[in-house]
């Protein structure tokens, strides 16, 4: 069985907006989900449990308060190491979830699977659909988390590659957890590797 390649995180800006434009057309509400991913860095798991009074109540605050963890299997039992980590929603994104949502009731789920209002769209969903939108312009190992991967590379960027504001952004609790999850030891080590080209004639 062939191992599952990590997701990428989506490095170009214009290729952002390029899939937000290929959802938006196509669904609106995988595209406001991406908006929220990549703007929020949440794991998808944690966004599609989202109900409209959690949206609500982040509005008025102005910010994303959420539980997030990795969920772990201990004796097929799903515990949740959880801690919050708030994080500033942005205008542009605040105008796009009041719309969003202004004729949804509050106890519905915001990303509805097809099912209704009682069912969210689930995890392997999101990946199929940003698989799609990332095939469509060319990209591969785009999944869900690229959304989270996404968001940690532009801070990268923004930081001008400071790995602490990062890992703090992300509440990764290492530093060495952020560099291997954006992909920066493999990244390094490839551009490294080609300055040896310079040896050979």
């Amino acid at each position: 069985m062939a191992k599952k390649r990590p997701s990428k995180p989506i490095k170009s800006v214009e290729r952002v907006k390029d899939i937000q434009d290929y959802l938006k057309y196509r669904n609106y509400r995988n595209y406001v989900l991406f908006t929220v991913g990549v703007t929020t860095g949440y794991r998808a798991g944690d966004l599609v449990s989202l109900r409209v009074r959690d949206i609500k109540e982040a509005l008025r605050r102005k910010e994303f308060e959420i539980f997030e963890g990795k969920k772990k299997n201990s004796k097929n039992i799903r515990e949740r190491n959880r801690r919050p980590r708030i994080v500033e929603i942005r205008p542009k994104l605040s105008a796009i979830l009041k719309d969003y949502i202004q004729d949804k009731k509050d106890y519905e789920y915001v990303f509805q699977s097809r099912k209704g209002t009682n069912h969210h769209i689930g995890v392997q969903a999101v990946s199929n659909m940003l698989k799609e939108a990332g095939e469509y312009f060319g990209l591969q190992d785009i999944s869900a988390h690229s959304m989270r991967k996404t968001y940690a590379y532009k801070i990268y960027l923004e930081s001008e590659n400071n790995i602490v504001v990062v890992k703090e952004m992300l509440g990764h609790s290492s530093i060495e957890e952020t560099k291997l999850y954006i992909g920066l030891d493999r990244e390094m080590y490839h551009q490294y590797s080609k300055s040896l080209d310079d040896f050979l004639r």
